[in-house]
């Protein structure tokens, strides 16, 4: 497994580099490629009628986006150096320079796995801008880190159960550590009551001596994001897992469903893909 770590900012690398190799660690993880994009110019004056930078202007924006580096290259080197995992002991570093959403793409479609700092409020607006590039443009899979450290990653993995071809993509990488968890949770969440059965992997991880919990709860559609969190958490959940906005009404419900929401407000590890086509049933 390839995974590559995108490193934005230094308050959140550790978080980020913490996650990425305990999911090595779980996985199988055979490569980490630690990669920290970074703008070519000043977003200060992108358009036309915002000018044309000084030279101690651009200098200062220079001086900034150097600095940065430097800080984040120092965490990653730090982390590497205590590392007691080979693969983390090997981890490469790489800067590149330009759009950030195009350059992250571009490198997440070469990976298995990318893990990435959650966005936080108040962000600059290229962190957001990574996070898209790995998600919807290279339709990669993606942890995003939370922000703060988890001694363990996946050992009690919370799925957020609702079928869908990103929950089965993110269920078949995860596999691996899915058979091996201490204890496992499905959380189905519905706006009624339902006598729907048990998901058939609930069986197969029973079959293996894994422990599971099913936890069903009913909630209105704008507070589902809110009741997946506070059930993965207190069910004890270092991990969530969930397919990623996989309802028809795509732009109107990004701001309001349930990944949203988590991505706002969630403390978990969050493991997730998108999936071009529409689910109509959502």
């Amino acid at each position: 497994m390839r995974i590559l770590a995108i490193l934005d900012r230094p308050e959140t690398a550790l978080f980020t580099l913490q996650a990425a190799g305990e999911l090595a660690r779980r996985l199988g993880g055979q490569e980490i490629r630690l990669l920290h994009p970074k703008r070519a110019t000043d977003p200060a004056f992108q358009a036309p009628d915002e000018g044309i930078p000084t030279p101690a202007q651009r200098g200062a924006f220079a001086r900034q986006v150097t600095l940065r580096a430097e800080r984040l290259q120092s965490i990653a080197r730090a982390w590497i150096g205590a590392a007691s995992h080979p693969v983390v002991a090997q981890a490469s570093w790489v800067e590149i320079a330009g759009d950030i959403r195009r350059i992250v793409a571009q490198e997440a479609r070469n990976a298995d796995l990318v893990v990435i700092s959650r966005p936080c409020a108040g962000d600059r607006d290229d962190i957001g801008q990574a996070l898209d590039g790995a998600l919807y443009d290279a339709v990669a899979l993606v942890l995003i880190a939370p922000l703060q450290a988890y001694p363990t990653v996946g050992q009690r993995p919370v799925v957020a159960w609702h079928p869908s071809p990103a929950l089965d993509r993110v269920l078949d990488t995860a596999r691996p550590l899915l058979n091996t968890a201490g204890h496992v949770t499905f959380v189905i969440g519905a706006e009624h009551d339902t006598s729907e059965a048990p998901p058939e992997l609930v069986g197969e991880l029973i079959a293996r001596g894994i422990p599971v919990t099913i936890d069903r709860f009913v909630a209105p559609r704008d507070r589902l994001g809110e009741e997946i969190r506070a059930h993965a958490l207190a069910a004890g959940g270092d991990l969530l897992m969930m397919g990623a906005y996989t309802h028809a009404r795509f732009v109107e419900w990004l701001f309001g469903g349930p990944t949203r929401d988590l991505l706002a407000h969630a403390t978990l590890p969050i493991l997730t893909c998108h999936h071009g086509i529409e689910d109509l049933t959502a």
